[in-house]
């Protein structure tokens, strides 16, 4: 036989390419609940989330692009080349399987946003790749080698004979040098990000520093001089603290933290249904927030001890209010919440909603890298609703845009809460959390091990959820959000707080 006779490249296998994409898909689709991230719609999400479908096609479009471009079309089966495709693949499904995402989103074809979207998608695709890309390019380039192993065993003339041109003939430069140069790159990042100081031990310094009210005429007094410090600020009116009083102290006062971006405002309807009840509501401003021009900047320069300063500044301040304290507070405002139900016995209810602990596309155990990347990277303005570019309508008083320095403040808080919660018992005797199913915005896998490390230490947790069948969005207070339930939701709350089981439906009607 002859030497050019042997060299004769062995056939495409084209068909390979399909199942290339399909393998690398389901091995993508295998890992979501492994890595904790969770995923709620099928087709496709009005927030522009990933759903399984966009993840499936576009992990197995990219897939077998890489692959016909390094294996079948040059015809070179070799197990380096596998590899090198699975990385590749891994590498570049992220903005792909965003990108398709965002495509399916609802406002996805007006050219307006598509800046505000393609910065939003930069920002999710650094992120993603920069906290979780190393555990991709390796899993991927792992089922590279396999599918090269299985292509050789079902079709052994793929198996390639021994080269003498050497190793940089055989293998194209540029693949090879990019492949080799991501996984040290992310490999490196991860490990960085991941040993860099967040300075959680000074939160915890001064975890419960106080000075409860004793009265309250105090209490009343209190609310007043930070009033009266807000009114200096360029605020929305809405926005100061708001304190709703019968006039003298009650059974229970109920202290609601808002969310991220939003102000009290958020909350006048629940502390209007609250206060026809019978309980004073105390609906504190965290700082930075509220500021009458919506497009402002200050959200970037909140910290987590000014969140934990406002949190024991409200429960010091309901001492005074009523005879039981109850704390509660959506997303940022839930960690606050949280974090009082970990450190002060003097609350005597703590109930999280929805608590920010972690957001949903980031495993937990990427959550310190994340949080490391967003605190020491330039702090940039992103979009809630890119599509949009502004809140629901009659939302007049929340900034449509947070501040990845101020989000980053409120992980950071996270991450102390979370070490805390697992070494140390909470103090408060009345802790709740409510889950929300649907939510896409916060890992609930998150929310579960503060619940878990809560149990670990003897404490009762009343966990409530609320169903997927629901759809409602991860705004669950304000009544403008068109994802929203209040009235379910408030008496949800109300129940939680009276020790009485909700009455949650199942499916919707």
């Amino acid at each position: 036989m002859s030497e050019q006779h042997r060299r004769t490249p062995p056939p495409r296998h084209g068909g390979w390419a399909v199942i290339a994409g399909l393998a690398f898909a389901i091995v993508a689709l295998l890992s979501v609940p492994l890595s904790g991230v969770a995923i709620n719609e099928l087709v496709a999400s009005p927030q522009g989330s990933v759903s399984w479908l966009t993840l499936f096609v576009g992990v197995g479009l990219t897939g077998a692009v890489f692959w016909w471009l390094l294996l079948i079309r040059p015809r070179r089966y070799t197990l380096l080349r596998g590899a090198i495709a699975g990385v590749l693949v891994a590498f570049f499904s992220y903005p792909v399987v965003l990108t398709l995402a965002d495509l399916l989103r609802r406002g996805s074809l007006d050219p307006e946003t598509y800046a505000s979207r393609g910065n939003n998608l930069l920002l999710r695709t650094i992120i993603t790749q920069l906290t979780t890309g190393f555990a991709s390019t390796l899993a991927l380039a792992f089922v590279g080698i396999v599918l090269v192993l299985a292509l050789h065993r079902r079709h052994p003339e793929t198996i390639p004979q021994r080269d003498r041109r050497g190793f940089w003939r055989s293998v194209p430069k540029l693949a090879a040098g990019l492949a080799l140069f991501l996984v040290v790159a992310l490999v490196g990042a991860f490990a960085v990000l991941t040993l860099l100081p967040l300075d959680t031990e000074s939160l915890r310094a001064n975890a419960a520093a106080s000075t409860p009210a004793t009265s309250y005429d105090e209490a009343v007094a209190k609310v007043e001089a930070v009033r009266a410090e807000e009114k200096q600020l360029p605020l929305n009116p809405r926005c100061l603290s708001n304190l709703l009083t019968h006039g003298r102290k009650v059974e229970r006062v109920v202290v609601f933290f808002h969310g991220l971006t939003n102000c009290p405002a958020q909350a006048e309807q629940l502390g209007t249904k609250l206060f026809a009840l019978g309980y004073n509501v105390y609906l504190p401003r965290i700082p930075q927030h509220g500021d009458a021009d919506q497009m402002s900047l200050v959200l970037a320069n909140l910290t987590a001890e000014e969140l934990v300063a406002v949190g024991n500044q409200a429960t010091d301040i309901a001492q005074g209010l009523g005879d039981e304290v109850v704390v509660t507070g959506l997303s940022a405002g839930g960690i606050i919440a949280g974090w009082i139900g970990q450190h002060r016995a003097d609350a005597d209810q703590s109930i999280a909603i929805a608590p920010f602990l972690s957001p949903n596309l980031v495993p937990g155990w990427a959550n310190h890298a994340a949080t490391a990347l967003l605190l020491n990277a330039p702090n940039a303005m992103v979009w809630w609703d890119p599509a949009t570019r502004d809140n629901p309508p009659g939302m007049t008083y929340a900034y449509p845009r947070y501040a990845t320095h101020g989000l980053a403040q409120a992980l950071r808080l996270s991450i102390a809460l979370m070490d805390t919660a697992a070494a140390k018992a909470p103090l408060s005797p009345g802790l709740g959390m409510l889950i929300n199913e649907a939510d896409d915005a916060v890992s609930k896998a998150k929310i579960e091990e503060l619940v878990l490390h809560w149990q670990d230490h003897g404490a009762e947790v009343n966990v409530v959820r609320l169903p997927l069948a629901l759809e409602l969005g991860h705004d669950l207070i304000d009544p403008h959000q068109p994802t929203g339930d209040p009235d379910l939701v408030y008496q949800v709350m109300v129940d939680m707080m009276n020790g009485v089981t909700p009455a949650v439906p199942e499916n919707v009607q």
